[in-house]
């Protein structure tokens, strides 16, 4: 199949008429008329990239590196990540720690599946974003952005904060207001380490 058949079928499996394509891309009908037969001899890489966005799907599939549409893209993301019972045994702070179960998980967040797990949480220090019982996704990071929601080791004890940083100091924050925010200055601060980034959480029914 050619890169022309490609661009045709897809806009047909998406049932889009050339001018939806074009109010998608900002290519002209008469531009795309012509890549889809094959009328220009090559596509220039910049408009490759704004047509396979449009198209919802890669600009290697429209060469033919990739023989797969979207849908097929996501089930080869599809992983069985490891779930574990605690942050604590999920980051190994316990000799005996042991995976629970595997849950079957799209990544879309990049990275290899190996730089993921789920952790079932404990407590409500993160109450309401995240409550007691839910099942929290995470990427396994050593650094985070200010802000972000981390898993944080101190000492051989795991926990789940938002963390920010300053100069010469790091703080954990709670989401629920009871718990006080626990600040870390000078040489403390090393004794905080970040091992991961919580990208996705799963609310119990």
């Amino acid at each position: 199949m050619t890169a022309a058949e490609r661009i045709a079928k897809r806009r047909r499996e998406l049932g889009l008429s050339y001018q939806e394509l074009a109010d998608r891309t900002g290519l002209s009908k008469s531009t795309l008329q012509r890549y889809e037969t094959g009328s220009i001899g090559s596509i220039p890489l910049d408009k490759l990239d704004i047509l396979a966005q449009g198209l919802e799907t890669s600009a290697l599939f429209i060469l033919g590196k990739e023989e797969s549409s979207n849908a097929e893209i996501m089930r080869t993301r599809i992983y069985d990540v490891p779930v574990f019972d605690s942050v604590s045994a999920g980051f190994g702070a316990y000799a005996d720690s042991h995976i629970v179960r595997h849950f079957p998980t799209y990544i879309e967040h990049g990275g290899d599946d190996g730089d993921y797990l789920w952790i079932n949480v404990r407590g409500d220090s993160m109450s309401p974003r995240i409550d007691d019982g839910d099942r929290i996704l995470v990427r396994r990071l050593d650094s985070v952005a200010s802000g972000t929601v981390a898993v944080v080791m101190i000492g051989e004890e795991a926990f789940v904060k938002k963390i920010k940083y300053g100069k010469n100091w790091i703080e954990l924050h709670s989401f629920n207001p009871y718990y006080p925010v626990r600040r870390f200055e000078g040489s403390d601060a090393e004794n905080v380490r970040v091992v991961g980034l919580v990208v996705e959480v799963s609310k119990k029914l």
